[in-house]
């Protein structure tokens, strides 16, 4: 690394980042004093480099931990103080607005609050969502700069709130977005042009439109998106089967502005150069302003910013006649793009950019090698020139696709298998899309008849990616779902790429070196030390003997995930929405199967549903339909909703076997744990305020001397049933009845049970849950109250004599 001081020094600065984001602030604090105070000593004694060199180490780790933490606090401004609040809003709209289905959709500069009569300056960008009753009221000068004033109801956005979920703020604050907002389309006033808007951004977004209008003039409706997104990444105008295609066939890449865009763009303006004669330092300006130029066109995306930085770099080494090297231009790129923007190394897109980038430079000579070698054994079917062409695109997107699959799998939680020949197939017509089309917008920005003439000729070429993106997505192999790898996975993965890269030599000079100053001994309690902390702690991701509840949040609805000491896997209830507020197995699709994903739960031996409402089965359509089932458990009841008999034939196509549960009902799983139906009677209940919510099951789980209640929706009457038949005994943890809604006789159940914990499973709601009664009475008796709308999923653990609980929130 001393050779390549950069690389290092840009490693460092991610490390602070890292730190700043995962850990305490105090520990960077004493590296800094730590590292200032060295520097300083070994500057100033005339040490030797590398005493130098690890202090400003630290200084760049440092920089990286104060560059996140200052980017932080500006991407979340102030405007979150006001989150909760309907208010009205005013500010600059900062880019062009899109459509998102019914909804208009655009980022807003915030400015000033008013907020019942009182009016507050404002800092902070917020994602406007506009509800429109048609496109065509949509005001044709709604653009960027523009300012405007709007009425609706402001959030913070939501952190990530179960296990695998999806970090929503955290996918904001990447793109320096604060807040969110939500409000009728009517209310919106327009104000004027803003004095803060920027002319060159106004510039490039009218050069821009004008360029795509010009590329779909003539061109199909499907073809001509797929051409605006490949030529400045812009894919909200894409339909969703053409995305489909491109990313089971795995060449979805291709719709991003990346290093292959930049790369064939410095190319070709490379050579314009030369046919008109500019030479030198001429040429290298001329190149470096017309990439500029695009890569500002296309909205600075940081694939296009790290392939414009390499290429800068390497060009810039061939002018001054310096040997280029590519770590170092990688480096250079990553480091300028950070200090820019250091939020973005979190982003999925520089993650997989950089993974790609690096793969191709460490790994494509190995695998040139390797493919020239086997290409060489068929001398009479290719010329030499044909086998280094071929070795050299195969070798390249072999590399690229080994550097980004585990980043894929992760935030994907899928693969394409059919990518290595897609990608082989269609990168070579690339290069003529993309110049033909670069050549077609610029001439359209003099000429549009003419541009969009000349592009006709794109259509061949883009009827010919469609033709083979559908085929290989139709293949049986082509795309495949995953399971997301572990952190200690991924990192396993990227330590045994580097090292199939040339790192065993690294290792290899380090172990002589060390061979020859640390004794034998020491090597020997390097090896143990680790694998005594792997015996004592485990690995990571492998099973316990503990019992694991997870209280899903899921909004206003139940899900609870139940893993036993032996490894059977239940889940009570499913979430779901009411059938009027649209698809009822959204919940299932966007948090259970996510999460039993993330579990990597091969199969559930039970699914139970505790009573037939929406919000405890709708979100079961997912899991069934993603996760096998061995058994669903239901009551007997069986309401004359349409949704639940799709639910129930849904499970009789699958092969589930359906048991009817009623009370006194028990099933074991392990020596330890039980499960015992307390209700509903075999005479279900009739006549009541609510006879489904009173016939949910309530379940009693013991595992050795912990108890758990779970009692669906259950209202009075059926915790009259429990008490008046002695059926309930002490427990440690309750699963509050109907959501923490009002139960008049909710006091003499608790002091029945005596929970020592209550979980409250709600979510924004019109019916006041939890009831203010509710709380006070969990609060009276000294219960410790865990609700999933405040503290996310609740995680509990038990070892069967004793129970911890985590939240996915602070608590």
């Amino acid at each position: 690394m001393m050779n390549r001081p950069l690389v290092s020094f840009t490693l460092a600065y991610v490390a602070g980042i890292i730190l700043g984001r995962y850990f305490s602030p105090y520990l960077v604090v004493f590296l800094a004093v730590a590292a200032v105070l060295s520097a300083c000593w070994n500057i100033f004694s005339g040490q030797d480099r590398m005493r130098v060199f690890i202090p400003l180490l630290l200084v760049f780790l440092v920089a990286g931990w104060l560059a996140y933490n200052y980017s932080l606090h500006q991407a979340r401004g102030s405007i979150r103080d006001y989150s909760g609040e309907s208010c009205t809003l005013l500010g600059m709209v900062e880019d062009e607005p899109l459509w998102s289905g019914d909804d208009l959709v655009f980022m807003l500069r915030s400015q000033k609050v008013l907020l019942k009569g009182e009016e507050h300056s404002v800092s902070g960008r917020v994602r406007v969502t506009l509800t429109w009753k048609e496109k065509a009221e949509m005001p044709v000068d709604l653009s960027y700069g523009q300012k405007v004033s709007l009425q609706g109801k402001l959030y913070e956005p939501k952190g990530r709130r179960n296990p695998g979920g999806f970090d929503y703020r955290a996918f904001l604050e990447t793109r320096g977005i604060a807040a969110v907002f939500y409000g009728p389309a009517s209310k919106l006033t327009f104000l004027g042009i803003s004095g803060e808007l920027s002319r060159l951004q106004l510039a490039a977004f009218k050069v821009r439109n004008r360029m795509a209008g010009v590329l779909k003039a003539f061109l199909p409706e499907r073809e001509g998106n797929m051409l605006v997104g490949m030529l400045f990444g812009e894919r909200s105008a894409l339909d969703q089967e053409t995305e489909q295609l491109f990313t089971r066939s795995g060449i979805s890449h291709l719709l991003a502005v990346s290093g292959l865009h930049v790369g064939l763009l410095a190319g070709a303006i490379f050579m314009m150069a030369r046919r008109t004669g500019l030479r030198g330092w001429y040429a290298y300006l001329f190149v470096s302003l017309f990439l500029f130029a695009y890569v500002y066109l296309c909205g600075l995306k940081p694939a296009a910013m790290r392939a414009l930085i390499m290429v800068l770099l390497v060009m810039g080494a061939q002018y001054w006649d310096r040997p280029g090297d590519f770590p170092t231009a990688l480096a250079a790129a990553a480091l300028f793009t950070l200090v820019y923007h250091p939020l973005l190394l979190f982003s999925v897109s520089f993650q997989l950019s950089y993974a790609a980038t690096a793969a191709i430079l460490f790994l494509t000579p190995l695998l040139q090698e390797k493919i020239a070698a086997f290409l060489a054994r068929f001398a009479l079917f290719f010329t030499p020139s044909q086998q280094k062409i071929i070795s050299s695109l195969l070798a390249v997107t072999m590399a690229a696709q080994l550097g980004v699959i585990p980043l894929t799998a992760y935030y994907f939680r899928q693969v394409s298998l059919a990518a290595l020949l897609a990608n082989i197939l269609i990168l070579p017509v690339m290069a003529l899309v993309l110049g033909l089309g670069l050549v077609s917008a610029l001439l359209g920005l003099v000429w549009p008849l003419a541009g969009s003439l000349l592009n006709l000729a794109n259509y061949p070429l883009l009827s010919y990616i469609l033709f083979t993106a559908r085929m290989f997505s139709a293949l049986p192999f082509s795309y495949r779902e995953v399971y997301p790898p572990r952190f200690t996975e991924l990192l396993l993965y990227y330590l045994f790429l580097a090292v199939l890269a040339g790192g065993w030599r690294v290792l290899l000079s380090a172990y002589y070196r060390l061979h020859l100053r640390v004794k034998p001994f020491y090597f020997l309690v390097a090896f143990l030390l680790p694998a005594l902390l792997v015996t004592w702690w485990g690995l990571p991701g492998t099973g316990s003997s503990a019992l694991e509840i997870v209280f899903l949040d899921v909004g206003q609805g139940d899900a609870i995930f139940i893993r036993t000491p032996q490894g059977q896997n239940i889940l009570l209830d499913g979430g779901g929405k009411p059938a009027y507020m649209g698809n009822i197995d959204e919940t299932g699709r966007l948090v259970v199967v996510p999460f039993l994903e993330y579990r990597r739960v091969k199969k559930l031996d039970m699914v139970i549903i505790s009573h037939p409402h929406e919000d405890h089965y709708g979100g079961l359509f997912a899991v069934l339909e993603k996760i096998p089932v061995k058994q669903l458990l239901t009551t007997a009841e069986f309401p004359e909703t349409q949704s639940y008999a799709e639910l129930l034939e849904l499970a009789r196509r699958k092969d589930i076997s359906r048991e009817i549960l009623r009370e006194g009902d028990m099933f074991k799983a392990g020596p330890s744990l039980e499960m015992r139906v307390l209700s509903p009677p075999s005479e279900l209940f009739s006549g009541t305020n609510s006879d489904s919510n009173n016939n949910s099951l309530v379940l009693h789980l013991r595992f050795k001397e912990v108890s758990f209640l779970f009692t669906g929706d259950i209202e009075t009457r059926a915790v009259e049933c429990l008490l008046e038949g002695n059926k309930l005994g002490p427990v440690q943890i309750l699963k509050v009845p109907h959501h923490g809604g009002y139960l008049s006789n909710l006091p003499q159940f608790l002091d029945s049970i005596a929970p020592r914990a209550a979980v409250i499973t709600v979510g924004a709601n019109p019916f006041g849950h939890p009831h203010p009664a509710t709380l006070a009475a969990l609060g009276d008796r000294g219960v410790e109250i865990y609700r999933t709308d405040l503290h996310g999923a609740v995680i509990l653990q038990s070892d069967g004599y004793s129970w911890k609980v985590k939240t996915m929130l602070p608590f």
